[in-house]
Parts: structure tokens; sequence; C-alpha cells
């Protein structure tokens, strides 16, 4: 799955088989990398439970052009490994537990439409 942008007001989701030869189909990277492209400094990227690493590359992406990166903690993950990869590299903004997730996208949200 990838976001598209069409026009300047139009924004598509695009769902496709490709590309080939990743590691994880559907891949979370694909996803967040197209994200970061689309939205820039409006992405949100929010890692949640699960194992491997798909998904670093998005979020790192997502943190590079100034949007908000969100990881579920520890003690909440059923497996902590993709959060696990991201706290690790720096890239989380915010570390929370599941339940709370919710709370700090709101509050990112409402932070963001002041700003």
């Amino acid at each position: 799955m990838t976001i598209f942008r069409g026009t300047p007001s139009e924004v598509t989701i695009r769902i496709s088989p490709t590309p080939q030869g990743m590691l994880h189909i559907p891949s979370v990277d694909v996803m967040m990398l197209s994200v970061a492209e689309v939205f820039r400094s409006a992405a949100m990227g929010i890692i949640m439970t699960g194992m491997g690493s798909d998904g670093l590359e998005g979020m790192r992406a997502i943190a590079r052009v100034g949007g908000i990166t969100i990881g579920q903690d520890k003690s909440s993950c059923i497996v902590y490994g993709m959060p696990r990869v991201c706290a690790e590299n720096g890239i989380l903004q915010r570390v929370v537990p599941l339940p709370d997730i919710p709370q700090h996208i709101v509050q990112a949200t409402l932070h963001r439409r002041r700003a």
C-alpha cells in the first residue's frame, strides 16, 4: 500500500503487489516511505508490536522530513521487535503504552493545527 498525490488537493491510496523482492509483503516501509514523501513534515508514523525491522526505514524517512514518530513501549508489546529497532536507532520522539497511543495522536494533530 502506498500513498500518492494526484493533485495538490487529492491524495489516494494504491494497493499493489509491488515492489517485488521485498522481505515483507505487505511492507510497512513501503507505505511509510510514501507517507513521508507525500505529507512531508505533516506525516505521522506509529510503529507498534511486530517482528523484525520492517518500518525502520519508513519511520526514519518520516523523522527526516520533520514528521512525528511514535512507538509502542516494550511492556505493552506482544513482540517488541519493530518498535525496539526504531527506539535503538533513536528515531522515536515518543514511546508510549498501547492504550495511550490514540491520545498522543490526537494531541499531535491538535498541536499541528494550532502551529
